[in-house]
This record gives structure tokens, sequence and C-alpha cells, in this order.
């Protein structure tokens, strides 16, 4: 869509969701937009998480209630007090800024406008429409710099208009999830729990490995095609050792396999799951990395990259040896 957008008309059409211009509005148009009742938010290049905060709060008259916080910017923006609901325009200018500065908040803060702007429509609070200012070589970004932007889409079904702007599907490959590669059992006498797997259960154990990054010897037994880890702690200054001495032995975390890890931590990081890796890093049988309890309610979930991703020749330049 080239030449500059009628926001006006967007607005009034219900058209909501992200759109991404070269240039930004100019300060007749937002002067317009909040003539005719539309609440503005003007965030000048915030490269940090707080002063992105701090502006659209300042921009919008957020209530006292909000904090400046993540967790309470979708239920403020999505489920708003009367004085929020209507149309509601947010003029992003340099978005690139925060993502150079932190990129988990900048990925954290789209997907929660998104979000909103989808709920805030389906609730009928009014339209929530998000205008992506990128940075243009040589260009001003101040607002009223240049008269013919070239608007775009970014989270689009079809050109806007009287529908919203919803977001792309995400890729299959992202969501999907494999098998299960292994649910992990933390055991204080890793022998005396072998003889139960083995003898009584009759499963094949695998050889123990030491992992001493970890500071805990493992052992896998498969069961079909997915695996049961034992895990002893080899001292008592790790997690894994204070989750034996406050829960004793038992269930410990689950991990599931994927196609491609690194893009799939992206797309959790992007909707807000906390990560404790945030890259791959090398396991136990290939890359893994973990996401928080907290995230994932109350479970310590692992992943694990299927063999053959981009993860293995990244991580194991020389071909996958197993430790120990």
């Amino acid at each position: 869509m080239t030449g500059q957008p009628d926001l006006a008309a967007l607005l009034a059409a219900g058209a909501h969701g992200i759109v991404k211009l070269e240039r930004a509005p100019t300060p007749e148009t937002l002067d317009a937009l909040r003539a005719a009742g539309t609440r503005v938010a003007v965030l000048d290049r915030p490269a940090t998480k707080a002063a992105w905060l701090e502006q659209l709060a300042a921009g919008l008259d957020l209530p006292a209630w909000f904090g400046r916080n993540l967790d309470a910017l979708e239920e403020t923006l999505a489920r708003p007090d009367p004085p929020l609901a209507g149309p509601v325009a947010i003029a992003w200018l340099g978005p690139d800024d925060l993502a150079a500065a932190d990129r988990r908040s900048a990925a954290i803060v789209r997907a929660i406008l998104a979000d909103a702007a989808v709920e805030r429509a389906d609730a009928g609070h009014g339209p929530l429409l998000v205008l992506m200012v990128a940075d243009a070589p040589g260009s001003d970004h101040a607002p009223g710099s240049g008269d013919a932007p070239t608007a775009t889409p970014s989270l689009s079904a079809g050109p806007p208009g009287g529908t919203a702007m919803t977001p792309a599907p995400v890729p299959e490959n992202l969501r999907r999830i494999g098998r299960i590669h292994h649910i992990a059992v933390v055991v204080s006498d890793l022998d005396a729990s072998l003889r139960f797997y083995r003898d009584l259960l009759g499963l094949e154990p695998g050889p123990v490995v030491p992992i001493p990054s970890d500071r805990v010897n493992i052992a896998f037994l498969s069961v079909g095609e997915s695996r049961v880890e034992l895990v002893q702690p080899t001292d008592d200054t790790t997690g894994v050792a204070r989750f034996l001495a406050s829960r004793g032995e038992g269930f410990h975390h689950v991990c599931f396999e994927v196609a491609n890890l690194a893009e799939s931590l992206l797309r959790l990081e992007i909707d807000g799951i906390e990560l404790i890796d945030t890259s791959p890093r090398p396991g136990a049988e290939g890359p893994v990395a973990f996401l928080h309890p907290r995230s994932c309610h109350g479970m310590l979930v692992e992943l694990i990259e299927a063999p053959g991703g981009p993860a293995w020749s990244a991580l194991y330049p020389g071909g996958f040896k197993p430790p120990g």
C-alpha cells in the first residue's frame, strides 16, 4: 500500500493490529485523530523497557494501577477501564532501538500489542492500531517528517480496510511438538533405581553417564519411542540436589522433541514464555534448552532438537560425542 494511510478511516472501520510505516504520521494527522476521540501515544525511540512503558503510560494517561510493568500491559490495553475504551493509536518511532538494546522485551511488547488489539476488538472495547515507524536512512523520525510514507501491514490477512489486521499464522514447524523424548526422575541412589527399573519392570538401561557440567550422573531407559532419564546429583549445591532434599525422589521434568530448537525458543520468547536457556546448549543426547516452570504451570520443561537440526552442526562441528 503506497501513500499516507488514512488512519482515521482505518480506525473508524474498526481496523486493528500492527502496521509498519516508513515515516511517522504528521502532527496534524495525530491532532485530527485526537480531535475525533482517539487516544494517541507517541513513543519517541525508547531504548529500554522502562522508557517504553513510561512513554506509553504518559501518552495514553494510563491509570496509576498500571504500575509500569509488562504484567499489567495486556490487562490495561485489552480489558480497559472506561476511560481507555474507544479507538487507540500508538505511534512507535524507531522500534529497532528497543530491539537492539533488549531483544526479549521488544519481542514481548510486540506480541502483547498484537494480542491486545485482537482481544480488545473482540470484546468491543474499540480498535487498537499500532504504527511501527521503521528506521529509514537519512530520514527524520520526528512526527511530521515526510508526506508520502509507504505503509505495509506487518500482521495482515489481507489489505487493510474494514477488517482486523490479524496475525499471520505461526509457521507449523514452530508450533509443532514432536514426541516426548524423555521424562526425568531424580533419584538418590542410581544403582538401586536401575535395579528396580531393570529387574522389576524389565526395562533395558543404557550406561551410567556422568555430566560434570551439571554435577549429576544419569542413565536412560527406553520405553517404546520415549525414555525415562534417571538423574542422581553428585554434590549438594545444585538445583537437582536441592530438589531431592526438599521434595525427595520423583518426577523432575519432561522433555519434548522439536525440529528447530533456536526458532522454537524465539517463538516461545515472543509469546511471553520465560526461558532458562535463551539458546541451544549441549545436552546428554543433543542440543537442549529449558523453560522456566513459572511459565509452564509449575512444570520444568526441556526441549531437545531432533537429530539433523541446525543446532547439531552449530554445537558439534566435529560430530556429536556423548558426554562421559
